[in-house]
């Protein structure tokens, strides 16, 4: 009776967690890395499967109430050499996004209701690029499930800021690791747009988790992109001053 009870407790626990427990849970392993210099190669492929390459290079600053500040740099090819992307994370709305553009030397700011717009031609939307804090959405835990071999629970994300292209993002965590495996968009037609997996995920030195790649496809046009992560480094020494609107002007 006694085994019975401690299994009965364990799944009861196990069922307790809400779907906005479960987020945080996630959002923590992200945490703690206080700065981060990473490598990035972008792959855009087209529904025939021809791929363009991208060389990137992203900084970002971790700053309190995850507020943090990030700059995405293009190094190749020429025709977007110099273009970068500076964010000001603002968890409890619209982040503040500012594009490059070297070919008319000026900054762009990037409205509110261009959030959703592709990212530099890729499958990535700015506001998937700006990054999910945890009061960006509503969480609703649906259901368990596996997703390759991995216990995961299933909760719908959903966007409680303006101008979001989605309606909902239904989101795989790792029952153990609470890391993100599987996130599929539905868009404001009520139709599935979008799925991103998450690969090779590694912990840092600082306790952080990352993925060292994440793959973005399009169902709707059959198109894919992405991300590999190579040379990521914590704890570099960045400062508030190296994103700015004047640095993102300057580049690397």
């Amino acid at each position: 009776m006694k085994i019975l009870f401690l299994c009965f407790f364990i799944a009861t626990l196990a069922f307790s967690q809400t779907g906005r427990e479960i987020g945080e849970k996630s959002h923590a392993t992200q945490r703690g890395f206080v700065d981060e210099s990473v490598e990035t190669t972008m792959y855009l492929i087209n529904a025939r499967k021809d791929t363009v390459v991208r060389l990137l290079k992203n900084l970002t600053l971790e700053r309190p109430n995850s507020e943090d500040y990030s700059l995405i740099l293009f190094l190749n090819p020429p025709d977007v050499r110099g273009t970068g992307l500076l964010t000001h994370q603002n968890p409890g709305g619209d982040d503040q996004q500012w594009l490059y553009l070297p070919e008319l030397r000026r900054v762009k700011v990037i409205s509110s209701r261009n959030k959703s717009g592709a990212f530099m031609g890729s499958e990535f939307a700015y506001e998937d690029i700006s990054g999910n804090t945890l009061d960006r959405f509503d969480y609703k835990l649906i259901g368990e499930d596996k997703y390759e071999g991995k216990e995961c629970y299933i909760v719908n994300r959903i966007p409680n800021y303006e101008n979001s292209g989605y309606i909902k993002i239904k989101t795989w965590y790792d029952k153990k690791s609470y890391l993100m495996h599987r996130a599929e968009f539905t868009d404001r037609k009520n139709s599935l747009l979008k799925v991103l997996t998450f690969h090779e995920w590694k912990q840092y030195k600082t306790g952080a988790w990352r993925s060292d790649k994440m793959v973005m496809e399009n169902l709707q046009t059959g198109k894919s992109s992405i991300l590999e992560f190579k040379n990521r480094e914590h704890k570099i020494g960045l400062k508030e001053s190296e994103f700015t609107k004047r640095s993102l002007e300057r580049g690397i």
